[in-house]
């Protein structure tokens, strides 16, 4: 799944790849997954991207925005799935879900495995989006202090008294955390994935906030995950210490032997002495 390093990685491959480059056509697919958020009207795609070419790009959370020459934004993300560039003559996906073909014959094809989002939209849209006008905090940035996440942690309403896992994983608070990199943040934190946020500690929250910071931090130097690839279809480098590949494994911390769990929706993997549960 694309979360804030991937979105970061493509967000800026993108305008070194295809800044500048004029769209040439536009192609949605008919059949498409259920969880496919697009333009209700599809002949939106045409009218706002053929003839025109991307200014910039920009990551929000785990989603990707390209500024328009014409003021839209194209909005990819939120996704199960790729955002690859096929260069000119290059092998195609045997699926695509969306295909922009630009000057010159390179294109961009996303492809849906789950849910995602591909959407062009005017200002007026993306302000009232149901997540990217959300009020949430980015983990990036001299404004992502421990003081801004206490605050965060209990002036969220209904969110300041659920668990953690379930506080970090609503893009409505701390954009771009998924399941991913969820385990990672915890672990470092030494936090299980089932610790009520009221019943955090002042210490517990400064851990909290260093694991995020560093654990974004490197695995946007790394170009995201090694699970995940690029828009050039290169696998991340950074190699999570815990997802599915170390259950059984021992914990790298203590040795004792990591755990699965299964948890709100989603597997969970910890250390059940460094994170012991509540």
């Amino acid at each position: 799944m694309i979360e804030l390093p991937e979105a970061v990685t493509i967000a800026r491959q993108l305008g070194e790849t295809l800044g500048g480059v004029a769209i040439e056509d536009v192609a949605i697919a008919e059949e498409r997954p259920r969880f496919m958020f697009v333009n209700e009207d599809l002949g939106a795609y045409r009218r706002c991207l053929v003839g025109h070419h991307i200014v910039e790009s920009r990551a929000r959370g785990k989603w990707i925005l390209s500024r328009l020459d014409t003021g839209t934004t194209l909005l990819l993300g939120e996704m199960f799935g790729r955002i690859l560039f096929v260069p000119p003559g290059g092998e195609m996906p045997k699926k695509a879900h969306a295909i922009l073909t630009f000057a010159g014959g390179g294109r961009l094809v996303v492809t849906i495995q789950a849910w995602g989002g591909v959407q062009v939209l005017d200002a007026e849209e993306l302000d009232a989006h149901p997540w990217i006008g959300l009020d949430s905090v980015s983990p990036l940035g001299d404004t992502f202090t421990a003081d801004r996440l206490d605050r965060l942690l209990d002036h969220r309403g209904d969110w300041s008294r659920k668990p953690i896992k379930a506080f970090l994983v609503h893009e409505g608070n701390v954009r771009g955390i998924g399941n991913g990199y969820l385990q990672d943040i915890l672990f470092r934190a030494k936090l299980s994935p089932k610790r009520k946020v009221p019943t955090l500690t002042r210490d517990d929250r400064e851990r909290l906030h260093l694991a995020i910071v560093t654990t974004m931090t490197e695995a946007i130097a790394a170009n995201g995950r090694d699970t995940e690839r690029d828009l050039h279809g290169t696998p991340g480098s950074y190699v999570p210490r815990l997802d599915r590949r170390a259950a059984g494994t021992p914990c790298p911390d203590c040795g004792a032997s990591i755990e699965k769990i299964s948890y709100l929706g989603g597997s969970c993997y910890l250390c059940p002495v460094c994170q012991p549960a509540p």
